[in-house]
């Protein structure tokens, strides 16, 4: 109980922040409509319907806003100081990491409810349960990913391009799995259990060794 205590107060205190200075959600947002303008202009949606590019556009933003929510992660803490005082808290390392996470994979999801039904209004792509839990399973596992490079990345000063780096190659099986799955479903197949069973295995792998590893990465 003490640990999910110290996660709802430190993904609070992130979604406050963020709040109060209100930064990075109004541009994700931003960069999400405008993604989508450009990808309206950029095919000829008289030839090639929204389902077909629908999985791609939708993957493509979602690696590059990720890649955004999580240099942010740790990057203000590390820079006014703060992260070693967190750090030496009683509450440990884990809880403020998971925090760090939850609070990373909400922005990212509010992303996502901009980017979804924009993405039915631009391109025609149909938004079904299907891909709305593929999109949040998704989220889940980069969040984890995500906050746990971005928490290495931080101690270093070529942050914004370690970051890719790390990241990147292990968002591979949820990209490729999601993106199948998200294509399968907004074509009118019928999902199977298979692809959602996959990405839930993911998840609870990289949040697992995500949580444990963070004690020695953050410790560094």
């Amino acid at each position: 109980m003490r640990f999910l205590a110290v996660v709802k107060a430190v993904a609070w205190k992130d979604l406050r922040s963020e709040a109060r200075a209100r930064e990075l959600v109004p541009a994700l947002a931003q960069f999400v409509i405008l993604a989508l303008v450009i990808a309206n202009f950029a095919f000829d949606l008289s030839q090639v319907s929204g389902p077909r590019i629908g999985p791609g556009v939708l993957w493509m933003v979602l690696v590059f806003t990720g890649l955004t929510t999580f240099s942010r992660t740790f990057a203000a803490e590390k820079d006014h100081g703060s992260l070693d005082a967190m750090l030496l808290s009683p509450a440990g390392a884990a809880p403020l990491f998971a925090g760090k996470a939850l609070a990373a994979a909400l922005f990212l999801l509010a992303v996502d409810a901009v980017l979804l039904p924009g993405m039915a209004v631009f391109l025609g792509s149909p938004i079904t349960l299907e891909v709305i839990l593929v999109t949040i399973l998704a989220v889940v596992g980069m969040a984890a990913l995500g906050s746990l490079f971005a928490a290495l990345a931080a101690q270093t000063r070529a942050r914004e391009v370690l970051l890719p780096v790390l990241a990147l190659p292990l968002w591979f099986p949820f990209i490729v799995v999601g993106a199948r799955a998200v294509q399968q479903s907004m074509g009118g197949a019928p999902l199977s259990g298979q692809p959602l069973a996959l990405l839930l295995d993911f998840d609870i792998l990289f949040v697992v060794v995500a949580t444990l590893a963070a004690r020695f990465v953050l410790d560094d």
